[in-house]
Order: structure tokens, then C-alpha cells, then sequence
């Protein structure tokens, strides 16, 4: 929206879904986030070797390629983004939470308003 503030910071949108990342992006652009997105952990990876950190990920736990639980580990190794805050999505249930350290883990259907308060939190 024109006229709104940009917000500080990127927010990370790792999403397999096309619809549900693009619906995403829309909701946080017209939040006045800056947002970027990758299809799966693979290629967030990538992506976060080239670019500034993020302020906060957002990510997707079923993905092909490299899934939530993959990358969030690979995240925890890595000096530069290991302290990035994480905010889970999954359609299921999370059998392996535990494996994902201190994330929020929320629910699809995404309800926008629980996602909004919970990046408030963060950036």
C-alpha cells in the first residue's frame, strides 16, 4: 500500500506452496514488511549465504528437496543464522518438534492474525 512504512527488516518466507507463499507475501508487503521467498530449505540455504540475514524466517515444515525439520538443523549449525527467529507452519501435526529448538509453531490454515501478533513478536 502506498504511503505505508516499510517495517525493519526482511522477513524469510520458506514455502513450497506457490499460493501459500504468494498469499503470504501480499499480506506481509501490505503489512510493510520487506519479504523474500525460497521454495524449500535447499534453497533458503542458498539464498542465505548470498543475501543480508533476515529479521525472522517464516517456514513451511513439508517441503521437497529439503524439509522445515532439515533446514531448521542445518539453521542451528550455521553462526550467521542460528539465532534468526523461527515461526513454524505445518498443515499437520509437528511428531518432531522438539527437533526444531525454540520456534512458534503455528497451525494451516494460516490464521493471519495469530501469524501478524507472532511476527510482531519478532520483528
Amino acid at each position: 500500500m502506498e504511503g505505508r512504512p516499510s517495517r525493519p527488516g526482511t522477513i524469510f518466507v520458506i514455502e513450497d506452496d506457490r499460493g501459500v507463499s504468494e498469499a503470504l507475501v501480499e499480506v506481509l508487503t501490505d503489512e510493510g514488511y520487506d519479504v523474500t521467498t525460497a521454495g524449500n530449505g535447499a534453497e533458503a540455504l542458498a539464498r542465505l549465504r548470498e543475501a543480508p540475514t533476515p529479521a525472522l524466517i517464516v517456514l513451511d515444515l513439508m517441503m521437497p528437496v529439503m524439509d522445515g525439520y532439515a533446514f531448521r538443523a542445518e539453521q542451528l549449525r550455521t553462526p550467521a543464522i542460528a539465532d534468526v527467529p523461527v515461526i513454524v507452519l505445518t498443515a499437520g501435526s509437528a511428531p518432531r518438534a522438539a527437533d526444531l529448538g525454540h520456534v512458534e509453531l503455528l497451525k494451516k490454515p494460516i490464521d493471519l492474525g495469530a501469524l501478524l501478533d507472532a511476527i510482531g513478536r519478532y520483528v
